[in-house]
């Protein structure tokens, strides 16, 4: 069990980039204003943003009984690079986030044969740890050099519906994703035609590691500006 200690200043951090990214969101996007609407001691952070048409919701993730989903797409977030490699040419090994993300897929699927869509990292945890044999790995793409491209949230949300085909129409996605990315992962799902939400129970990762080969990963302070960009693209 993790420590209200250890949680604490990473809880702090998040909720003060939070409400600053929330009045910079809305400056820069026109929206009316800015109030603080979450209640103190609430999981919830503390920013809202407001339009004429009312308060945008860019935090509540929708949710579902992990048992109604027809498929799970599982995210990754950030890595590690073993010493002496190219991360330009180099996938990198998982790192705990993504086998904390591992284990929520697991967990999400039960029983159940449901087809699990993972990006690279988080497949070989469940291929290796789990003997996950069926799950398929959502790979990046390799430029003339070599050098791997960046697979986007979006990138990985479309190979998953062009895998999907005509079944799109009526899956069901149950939506792994690090704590602060799940609201994005899932809506970008959805934008892909999906219905998309979070596994009910199911509880996501929220401890950013520090030592990931991808430093926008390594700290709410570093990840939360962009991410909360990206939200409010989704909204347009």
């Amino acid at each position: 069990m993790r420590s209200k200690r250890t949680n604490s200043p990473v809880r702090s951090i998040r909720a003060a980039v939070t409400v600053v990214c929330a009045a910079v969101l809305g400056a820069v996007s026109g929206i009316g204003s800015v109030a603080s609407a979450a209640p103190v001691g609430s999981s919830a952070p503390g920013g809202v943003l407001v339009s004429e048409q009312g308060p945008l919701d860019l935090w509540a993730v929708p949710t579902a009984p992990a048992e109604s989903a027809t498929l799970i797409v599982a995210y990754s977030f950030g890595n590690r690079i073993p010493a002496g490699v190219d991360p330009a040419r180099t996938v990198g090994e998982p790192g705990p986030v993504n086998e904390a993300l591992a284990a929520a897929v697991v967990a999400a699927r039960g029983d159940r044969a449901v087809p699990v869509y993972a990006q690279t990292e988080i497949a070989e945890v469940l291929k290796q740890r789990y003997g996950m044999t069926d799950v398929i790995s959502i790979d990046p793409e390799r430029a003339a050099d070599g050098t791997l491209v960046y697979l986007s949230t979006d990138g990985v949300a479309a190979q998953v519906a062009t895998l999907r085909g005509a079944s799109v129409a009526t899956d069901a996605a149950a939506v792994v994703a690090f704590h602060d990315h799940q609201w994005r992962a899932t809506k970008t799902t959805a934008k892909h035609g999906f219905r998309a939400f979070a596994p009910e129970g199911v509880a996501m990762p929220d401890q950013y590691d520090p030592q990931s080969g991808q430093t926008w990963t390594t700290s709410p302070l570093l990840y939360l500006p962009t991410d909360y960009l990206g939200r409010l693209a989704l909204l347009r």
